[in-house]
């Protein structure tokens, strides 16, 4: 019985069907058409439900991590558009507040779990840096949101695409005579990345003062 159950909770978990919706509501910039998916929210939805039950093995550590990446991204998605507007035409969730990230519960993989458990006790367990450029939270400082789900196949070439569109923005990084202004991101998750990673992509950063951009919380909105 549980071989059965946890068959089908894979097929119900399938990456092409927010893979649908991401093309359909997510722009070329990262914005997310937020008023249109909530009128059409049902595919999300049923993205969202079927991450509930256990997932059976994954063939792969990448599609397990294109799984909880895609999970993070799917439950952030439909939070913000079910709460989109309020009365008054603003979004009326708890973005960027802690209860929103710490105490707000999903149903993923049989428990009820919090987005910031999500990223902090499973994602960022992977080991991969690059995975900070795939989450996103929703707001304007977060990296653009791919328009596409991961799965274990590309989920090496996305993650590659989406650090070097990160790094290819000056709202991310932004060089100044001995300094380099990064996003708040480095400082946060610092020891996520390991000795010369930021010049890995940016070898002109080699050497300068470290500085950070302040976070801008407000919602990656697109008409």
């Amino acid at each position: 019985m549980f071989s059965f159950v946890a068959t089908l909770a894979l097929v119900l978990a399938d990456p092409a069907e927010l893979d649908r919706v991401l093309a359909k509501f997510v722009l070329a910039d990262g914005r997310v058409r937020y008023a249109a998916l909530r009128a059409d929210l049902g595919p999300l939805t049923r993205y969202v439900e079927s991450l509930a039950a256990a997932p059976p093995p994954f063939p792969s550590r990448q599609a397990e991590l294109a799984y909880w990446i895609n999970a993070y991204n799917a439950f952030v998605l439909h939070s913000m558009a079910a709460e989109y507007p309020d009365s008054k035409g603003r979004l009326s969730g708890l973005l960027g507040r802690a209860n929103y990230f710490y105490r707000r519960k999903f149903r993923i993989a049989g428990q009820s779990r919090s987005l910031a458990d999500i990223e902090n006790n499973t994602i960022r367990k992977f080991g991969e840096p690059r995975i900070h450029f795939a989450i996103v939270c929703a707001s304007v400082g977060c990296p653009w949101l791919a328009p596409e789900a991961y799965t274990g196949e590309n989920l090496e070439a996305l993650l590659e695409k989406r650090a070097r569109l990160f790094f290819s923005q000056e709202r991310n990084i932004r060089l100044e005579p001995g300094v380099v202004r990064l996003s708040a991101i480095f400082d946060w998750f610092k020891g996520d990345f390991p000795a010369g990673f930021v010049e890995r992509y940016r070898p002109e950063t080699a050497g300068r003062k470290r500085k950070f951009v302040e976070w801008d919380w407000s919602l990656n909105d697109a008409p």
